[in-house]
């Protein structure tokens, strides 16, 4: 039973990574310029963030069956790397599906107050979706740290992740294209690290 989970788990990452890759490339390049609630407020926009929900949930299961392939082998760190990484993808998963169902609703009907909401970074909306990506970044750094460390899984897929993670910040000034390069590297990380657990037969 457990073996079967993680082999899903596993094809929930490399869905992941695929379409987290194509969602930089096609849709996000479309999102229109202007105030974040012009923006919101697109059609692209709610595309966009229902895409990216959809991602999010899927990486939610993928941690959770990397965590299940090698239960009774994790060590301390190991866990604590998968409960920062776990709580954080779940609070993206948050972020991302009220962005589509909350904020885009907000866009469209009460702009004003959505732009004044996201130009202070102390109001609670800036302030949730900042915990979110940093518990997300810094989870997901810990797990694939954690993942090199033990060797349970080819040293590749995690290694990507580490490289591609900060690639976030260090490509912000190529607008789409550090998108595109970033959820390249960080996806073919995940990629590995699915394939890995669909190939796997033993879970002990």
């Amino acid at each position: 039973m457990a073996g079967s989970f993680v082999r899903w788990c596993g094809l929930a990452l490399c869905v992941a990574a695929v379409t987290t890759l194509a969602l930089n490339v096609v849709v996000s390049p479309r999102l229109p310029e202007g105030a974040f609630a012009t923006v919101a407020a697109s059609p692209v926009y709610f595309l966009r963030q229902c895409i990216a929900s959809i991602v999010a949930l899927l990486l939610v299961f993928g941690i959770a069956g990397i965590h299940v392939s090698r239960l009774g082998r994790v060590g301390l760190v190991g866990t604590i790397a998968f409960v920062v990484a776990f709580t954080g993808q779940v609070l993206l998963f948050a972020v991302e599906y009220g962005q589509a169902f909350q904020v885009h609703d907000y866009a469209l009907n009460a702009a004003t107050a959505l732009n004044a909401a996201m130009s202070d970074p102390h109001r609670p909306l800036a302030i949730g979706a900042l915990i979110a990506i940093a518990a997300f970044f810094v989870g997901w750094l810990l797990l694939a740290v954690s993942l090199l460390v033990s060797r349970h899984f080819a040293r590749l897929g995690p290694a990507l992740i580490v490289v591609g993670l900060p690639l976030l910040f260090a490509t912000k000034g190529l607008g789409a294209w550090g998108g595109i390069i970033t959820s390249a590297v960080t996806g073919a990380g995940w990629f590995l690290i699915g394939l890995d657990m669909m190939r796997r037969r033993n879970f002990t």
